[in-house]
């Protein structure tokens, strides 16, 4: 896989978590929480989690294929 391909599969990565991270986050606003309306429950944190990991998985992929590309 070259750098250009690597790059983009890192920002893809990072956009699918900032996606899962923002569903996890507002999933009680839309009506798919089902611990109620004011309550952050498990599978939030988990969701929140797991979209923050593959933001800062996806960011790092994406930074260290292009400086590794330069060298």
């Amino acid at each position: 896989m070259d750098a250009r391909t690597r790059k983009l599969v890192g920002w893809a990565v990072a956009a699918l978590g900032a996606v899962i991270a923002v569903v996890g986050v507002l999933a009680d606003s839309l009506g798919m929480g089902g611990e109620g309306p004011d309550e952050f429950g498990p599978k939030q944190v988990a969701a929140l989690v797991m979209g923050l990991v593959l933001i800062v998985v996806g960011l790092a992929f994406a930074v260290l294929s292009t400086r590794s590309s330069r060298s």
